[in-house]
């Protein structure tokens, strides 16, 4: 069995030692971007058949919330398609604070059909709770979830979906901004990955100032 964790830290999606705000408006010292592991597709292949292992035979259709998602829904249903029928892969795209399903043919290949979300990276559950939504409008039977790490300690209750798998899962404190030990020594914060950039622009004049890793 592949070593889910390792992989990811070989292919630089787990930054440590450094200043993050969270979806949640938290900060603290890690982070998994999982930007750096799409190129590798060997690899994304891999992760994308054991998404759908626990889910083989009970499949229709496969959606994800768009970008990121988009990858891993097409060969999540290249995995599953291997078996005796084929299965279709969609995806909701993102519009303000909604994911909407609205490409040609999608809703369709909900409506009556067994759906399984997939989806990269687990943080409160948002996302997923929002394309969960959209399976339902369309009339759509969930059978599942299945991410390739959660990072929010998240449970199938809490996502309100009758089935979450993980292929790893971690525990990165995260701490009340107006709390944090990183403010509080001033350390700089990571702008240029998940939500540093908002804080920066109700926070300017953080005294700690703000770096960029993505391109530095």
């Amino acid at each position: 069995m592949m070593d889910v964790l390792k992989e990811l830290d070989r292919a630089g999606a787990v930054l440590q030692d450094r200043h993050f705000v969270y979806t949640s408006g938290k900060h603290g010292s890690a982070y998994i971007n999982m930007d750096p592991l799409f190129p590798n597709v060997g690899v994304v292949s891999q992760f994308a058949d054991m998404l759908v292992k626990p889910f083989a035979g009970q499949v229709d259709t496969v959606i994800a919330p768009a970008t990121g998602g988009i990858v891993l829904a097409v060969l999540a249903a290249q995995a599953l398609s291997r078996e005796k029928y084929p299965v279709a892969a969609t995806w909701a795209d993102k519009h303000d604070d909604a994911f909407i399903v609205e490409r040609a043919g999608f809703a369709e290949n909900l409506s009556g059909r067994r759906v399984l979300v997939v989806e990269d990276l687990l943080n409160t559950g948002g996302s997923v709770e929002k394309v969960r939504r959209e399976v339902e409008r369309h009339s759509g039977q969930l059978v599942g979830v299945s991410v390739i790490c959660n990072r929010g300690n998240l449970t199938a209750d809490r996502l309100g979906v009758p089935r979450l798998e993980a292929l790893a899962s971690v525990n990165f404190e995260a701490i009340p901004a107006d709390e944090c030990p990183l403010c509080a020594s001033a350390v700089p914060i990571v702008e240029d990955i998940s939500h540093g950039a908002e804080y920066r622009a109700t926070h300017p004049d953080y005294a700690g100032g703000y770096i960029t890793v993505i391109s530095s």
